[in-house]
């Protein structure tokens, strides 16, 4: 029963012994009447009234309390006061005016349970006003709220509050930066060196108890009471607050927050353990860094990676300039082609930050796998094909199993080439291994070592890879031989003899098929009537001139195939024209920028055919790339330009001629044909920028992305509709 309802009934009782006093009853039946409305069994209930404080009611519960107050005067102030402290501070008899009879308030009584009271003033039964008080004890709730409250923003491990309870805390600061008071600090995120190794050498319950101890020794020292959030794992962050205006300079607020951070600098270890676990400290400031969280710890997280490269045991922090590389390496999805041979591509390999697989601890570092989907939106990638895919633990996780087409990836894990693997790391990725393939998750295994294949786990996976280092191929063909069920792929191969030998050897895939450059003395390919033809359209469609729309019709009308291909495309469902049959009026319907991009696409393919269709991909997503980053270039550059860049940028590869000898024939602008000719033509830098991208060197991606005043999620998400665009050209 609610206290509305109650009060109604009080007063509808009051009314009815009024009525009875009236007719002259017994006062003692009015107020039988009175207590069995006011009387719930999980509130005590009492009505006062009068500066005397005079107890007038008190129901069942509330009589308990004055069993042992006899010979006392019979007040509240005398009584109940004494069980709730501060009880008349919220009485208008205890020297209060003007107390708002609706609004709720909490009081402790002197046994230390909480009671949730509310006031009213009422007309009691004999007509004259008085106040009641109901107090309900509402501690078992709130001792269940606690527990609930432990549960959902408390590390169960540590006892430190966990990364939810830190995103609210945070949310907190964001208000107050930029309120009337605005208040700065910092985000120290750390983790412990060496820590795979404690747990897996001693098992993950000396490595909880080494995380317990160090929990406990940074909150015995005062600079981090209160301060301490476990993320996850061996991961953790220390959040400072301060006064914007307390430092007067930004170095002296560094300073004075290095000198505190380094009382955590020292070694973490137990008893009868040969492992010394450090700390590796990456440190970022808001809002000088940003204004919310994310922004926040990721910066913390990119000097933490440079404390790790620095050597550990150390504190870093965020720098500028360590930005922009760094954007790349968290965002950058790059898609290398995994081939069955000539022309015949298998599937991609998705490469993001971490392209080595695992950090110089062993500790996987790839945390990207949501982003990749995100990013690439793979309901728009080639269906057919398979995705490469590194090991995170996120691919366990229920969200992901529940909605990963299984038979689409390939997860990719690293032996990092070792040849003196344990028995009890062998052990421990056999397991890993297990319940991928329970999970219905194919396996590539990289870093093999020929010398040693290690037969428990070359008897689970479906793919190998050999380590960068291991070139012995007489034990490669054995092994390979000797285990049929396996695909092996092949890497770093980029030029025909890489090729031939690793098909020799076995190899029933390859990687790195780019033959950068033509073979000396290889005589110039001679193109066949029909390859001539897209030759032609090649050269008519680079002009920059007014494209003569009549000789295209005429090649194409000549080509079967192509006046085909034409009118499938003008009459399909994503163009949407119909009854076209007249090749000249096709072509007018393309209109000049399309049909140059659609020229682009049939010349390519036609002319390199017999060649990987990798190639024809590359310098098409090559064009459309560029074509898209120009608006954004300091210096404006033709968007026309750019894509004739691109596309011309491996043509010669195709074709096995020089560039020379393709430039003869094809007449382009001069400041292309230096660009391709030269390192020092005025988009010889994009074509560098081209190659760093696709290799993955990010340092000079991050060069280029800077002297071109671009921004990093403009570049990347440029790559991607450049994949997307490549494919929709190509569906038809």
């Amino acid at each position: 029963m609610d206290f509305k309802n109650i009060i109604d009934k009080a007063y509808q009782a009051r009314d009815k012994a009024l009525m009875k006093l009236s007719r002259k009853a017994d006062f003692r039946s009015v107020l039988g009447d009175i207590s069995g409305i006011l009387d719930p069994q999980d509130m005590e209930i009492i009505v006062v009234r009068g500066k005397g404080c005079e107890i007038v009611f008190t129901n069942a519960r509330a009589e308990e309390r004055l069993y042992n107050e006899e010979g006392t005067s019979f007040t509240c102030k005398a009584v109940f006061s004494k069980h709730f402290p501060g009880l008349c501070d919220n009485c208008p008899y205890g020297g209060k005016s003007k107390l708002d009879d609706s609004a709720p308030f909490e009081l402790d009584d002197t046994s230390g349970r909480t009671f949730n009271v509310r006031r009213n003033t009422i007309n009691w039964a004999d007509g004259k006003p008085a106040t009641i008080f109901m107090m309900r004890d509402i501690t078992p709730a709130k001792e269940a709220n606690e527990r609930l409250y432990a549960l959902a923003y408390t590390d169960q491990l540590t006892g430190v509050p966990n990364r939810q309870k830190l995103k609210e805390d945070f949310t907190i600061i964001e208000q107050k930066i930029s309120s009337e008071q605005p208040i700065s600090g910092v985000v120290a995120l750390f983790d412990l060196d060496h820590f795979k190794t404690v747990n897996d050498t001693y098992g993950h319950n000396t490595g909880d108890v080494v995380l317990r101890r160090l929990t406990e020794h940074l909150q015995t020292n005062s600079h981090f009471t209160d301060k301490l959030y476990r993320l996850g794992g061996d991961e953790f962050v220390l959040l400072f607050t301060n006064p914007s205006d307390e430092f007067p300079v930004h170095e002296k607020m560094q300073e004075h927050y290095k000198t505190i951070l380094s009382t955590a600098l020292r070694s973490y270890t137990l008893p009868n353990i040969d492992v010394k676990c450090t700390l590796s400290i990456g440190v970022s400031f808001f809002p000088k860094h940003g204004y919310n969280l994310s922004d926040i710890l990721r910066k913390a997280d990119i000097a933490l990676y440079q404390a790790k490269a620095g050597g550990r045991n150390q504190v870093v922090f965020f720098e500028d300039h360590y930005d922009t590389a760094q954007k790349f390496k968290d965002m950058y999805i790059n898609i290398q082609p995994v081939l069955m041979g000539v022309g015949k591509t298998f599937g991609y390999e998705l490469v993001d930050r971490s392209n080595s697989g695992e950090s110089e601890d062993g500790v996987v570092t790839l945390s990207e796998f949501n982003r990749t989907l995100d990013a690439l939106g793979l309901n728009d990638i080639e269906n057919n094909l398979h995705y490469f895919i590194q090991y995170s633990n996120q691919l366990l996780s229920p969200a992901v199993l529940n909605n990963l087409p299984r038979d689409k990836f390939i997860v990719q894990l690293n032996l990092s080439g070792n040849a003196k693997i344990t028995s009890a790391e062998i052990a421990l990725d056999l397991k890993l291994f297990k319940e991928l393939h329970s999970h219905g998750y194919k396996i590539a295994l990289t870093g093999l070592n020929s010398a040693n294949p290690i037969s428990e786990l070359m008897g689970i996976v479906d793919y190998c890879k050999f380590a960068p280092t291991d070139t012995n191929r007489t034990r490669q063909k054995v092994l390979i031989a000797k285990n049929q069920r396996i695909r092996f792929i092949a890497t770093d191969v980029d030029s025909m003899d890489d090729f031939l030998t690793a098909k020799e050897t076995g190899f029933h895939m390859f990687q790195g098929y780019y033959f950068n450059q033509p073979v000396e003395g290889r005589k110039t390919k001679e193109l066949s009537p029909l390859k001539f033809n897209y030759f032609r359209l090649m050269k008519l469609s680079s002009t920059e001139d007014y494209m003569d729309f009549r000789e295209i019709s005429d090649i194409i009308a000549a080509d079967v195939a192509l006046s085909y291909k034409l009118l499938r495309i003008l009459n399909s469902a994503a163009v949407g024209l119909r009854n076209v049959s007249s090749i000249s009026s096709a072509v007018a319907y393309m209109g000049e920028e399309s049909l140059k991009k659609w020229i682009a696409v049939l010349a390519l393919r036609g002319i390199a055919e017999d060649k990987p269709l990798e190639l024809v991909r590359m310098s098409l997503i090559r064009a459309r790339f560029g074509e898209l980053l120009a608006p954004g270039f300091r210096i404006k550059r033709n968007p026309q330009q750019v894509f004739m860049v691109g596309m011309l940028s491996l043509l010669h590869i195709a074709l096995e001629m020089s560039k020379e000898k393709l430039l003869e024939d094809i007449p382009v602008a001069d400041e292309i044909r230096e660009s391709l000719l030269s390192r020092h033509g005025v988009y010889s830098d994009l074509l560098r920028f081209y190659e760093n991208y696709e290799y993955a060197n990010w340092e000079a991606v991050s060069q280029f992305v800077d002297e071109n005043h671009l921004d990093a999620s403009f570049v990347n998400d440029a790559y991607i509709a450049a994949v997307k665009w490549y494919n929709e050209l190509t569906a038809n």
